[in-house]
């Protein structure tokens, strides 16, 4: 896909008021996986926390939220794809 033709959609869905903020992240997800972007980045909690400027809990509330997606690595080890977590940064939440 044609990087105009995302631009484009990326407007689209941030001035479109009946679209939900959750909605769009996931369309933005896959436009990102169908173009083959980056690979994920595993960060820690922290290092989300730290990027987006909230606290480590607000970063769990955000996956549980499906505005990041979550990283297992066994049971009890879970990272976040800090590639989601700039992007969710730059776009903010309303």
């Amino acid at each position: 896909m044609k990087p105009a033709t995302i631009e484009l959609i990326k407007n689209v869905l941030s001035t479109d008021d009946t679209v939900l903020p959750t909605d769009a992240q996931k369309v933005l997800k896959q436009l990102a996986a169908v173009n083959g972007e980056q690979k994920p980045r595993p960060g820690t909690i922290k290092e989300a926390a730290r990027i987006l400027d909230v606290h480590p809990v607000t970063v769990r509330r955000y996956a549980k939220a499906g505005l990041l997606s979550t990283i297992r690595l066994s049971a009890r080890k879970v990272r976040y794809n800090l590639n989601e977590v700039e992007h969710l940064a730059q776009a903010g939440i309303d």
